[in-house]
């Protein structure tokens, strides 16, 4: 027992367990062998402690967890469903214009780029793969006879998000090593990628077909997790494990329910308490049974056996786990960057700022995440090289529209201050333009980078006539995109044929 002592005598006891394996060596250096022989002897003991003292915890299948448990799903499907929704269009680098027709088959990939799957498929599939495990593998399958410099765009006849759970990076063995942080090729690291799945499993797809995206920090030192990402999932495993715990604990209640409760005799005599007699607790069973809300049962109780009722168990209600779930839910969608207020509650409560919420997670997370996805497969497909690069747009999205409408309220307020400026000699149409964030192509007019004192009676008549003009069309509602009579005017005859 003497071992016992020593690790719950005087410290904490969770610290003791912890170190159980120090402890068991401190005291193999300082005592006897006999001693030594007792610790061995409780060291089954300590364990079967251990695992009451602490709690259990989730593994690292983060991709079921996403598939089973909602509060693991809602956050990277609200960020996901949200980025595969949006608008994805070809443009030309030279001047920024959609291209609806090509040869270079992006039509086809931005509608089918495989077989079995949409582009919006793919695309949610992607972002899914991505922030639940923290790597997404995209492929551009291609036939072995294309080199490395092929320009996937062209030569590229599918294209797939490999499952990325199942795929591993194979390094390039050296008896040295992994030539890492020198003078090396992508090639003179990376062997390619295999997908562990079935037949595939023997298949290494060459490194130049893949583009791995990560989501966080690069694993170096782990051959099976070489040049992976660990998943955001990681930082919130214990509410994770909390969830799990309250869904077992309800599963628990509702279906094996358990006991109710004890029934307690109250009958006495000089001796005290007195146990019920076998009559008695048949004729208390069978009463219970006519008591209910059943067909044939009655809503009271009657019996006249001095008796008391001991209650066991535990309601939903009193164990509370609806504010646990809430709490482990907020903190799991804020590993997303998500607010509070946008995860769903029990109650359907709404919050006054759940829509500049719902900005913040645009502009702040589905947007840049969209963007540089663009940037990213442009890159990786050569698309650059043709003059094109891909491109999303997010202009439809209600909840951007009032934050929209803002911005441009601001903008008008700051053209009619400078217009102020203009008329009192304080800046040029120049300086009006490059506020307002317009195309430079005027500052080669002369009279755009005069101020108003320096212009001619003929170049003040122009410029007030296109004030003027700018003017009427405001307060006639031309101008006005939230104008019913302004969107439904015919343009003015002198614009007729140009």
């Amino acid at each position: 027992m003497k071992f016992l002592e020593t690790i719950f005598g005087k410290r904490n006891t969770t610290t003791a367990l912890i170190k159980k394996d120090d402890v068991v060596r401190d005291i193999a250096v300082r005592e006897s062998e006999s001693v030594r022989a007792d610790a061995c002897k409780y060291l089954e003991l300590l364990s079967k402690l251990d695992g009451l003292i602490h709690p259990s915890v989730v593994g690292n299948n983060f991709l079921e967890m996403f598939k089973t448990i909602p509060e693991v799903f809602w956050p990277i499907d609200f960020i996901a469903k949200r980025i595969s929704e949006a608008h994805f269009d070809l443009k030309r680098v030279k001047d920024d214009s959609i291209v609806w027709c090509n040869r270079l088959n992006i039509d086809k990939f931005l509608t089918q780029p495989n077989p079995v799957m949409t582009w919006r498929e793919v695309v949610y599939q992607h972002f899914v793969y991505k922030l639940t495990t923290g790597n997404a593998f995209f492929r551009a399958a291609m036939s072995d006879a294309f080199s490395e410099d092929a320009v996937k765009c062209i030569y590229s006849s599918a294209y797939w998000e490999l499952p990325a759970n199942l795929v591993t990076v194979e390094p390039v063995k050296y008896s040295f090593g992994v030539p890492l942080f020198g003078v090396a090729t992508k090639e003179e690291l990376i062997k390619g990628y295999r997908l562990n799945m079935g037949a595939y499993s023997t298949l290494i797809i060459p490194h130049y077909q893949i583009w791995h995206d990560r989501d966080g920090l690069p694993e170096f030192e782990k051959t099976d997790t070489f040049l992976k990402a660990n998943s955001r999932l990681l930082s919130v495993k214990k509410p994770i494990a909390n969830l799990l715990a309250v869904y077992d604990a309800r599963n628990v209640i509702y279906v094996k329910r358990g006991g109710l409760g004890f029934i307690v005799a109250q009958k006495h005599d000089d001796t005290g308490t007195l146990a019920l007699d076998p009559d008695e607790k048949e004729s208390l069973r069978k009463e219970m049974n006519r008591y209910g809300v059943g067909e044939g049962q009655s809503p009271f109780g009657v019996t006249d056996i001095p008796i008391s009722f001991v209650r066991t168990n535990l309601s939903i209600s009193e164990l509370q786990p609806f504010d646990e779930t809430l709490e482990d839910a907020i903190k799991i969608a804020g590993a997303y960057n998500i607010p509070a207020v946008l995860v769903p509650r029990k109650d359907q409560s709404t919050f006054s700022n759940q829509s500049t919420a719902e900005q913040s997670v645009y502009y702040a997370t589905i947007i840049p995440s969209a963007k540089r996805f663009c940037e990213e497969i442009t890159t990786f497909l050569g698309l650059e090289e043709k003059g094109y690069y891909l491109d999303c747009d997010f202009s439809d999205v209600a909840c951007l529209q009032e934050g929209r409408k803002d911005g441009e309220t601001v903008k008008t307020m700051e053209f009619e201050r400078k217009l102020k400026q203009f008329n009192a000699g304080l800046c040029t149409l120049d300086d009006i333009r490059a506020v307002m964030h317009e195309d430079s192509k005027a500052a080669t007019i002369p009279l755009f980078g005069k101020l108003k004192f320096e212009m001619t009676p003929e170049e003040l008549d122009i410029v007030n006539q296109i004030i003027n003009q700018t003017s009427k069309g405001e307060s006639n509602g031309q101008y006005d995109n939230t104008s019913t009579a302004g969107n439904n005017e015919e343009p003015p005859v002198r614009n007729q044929g140009a």
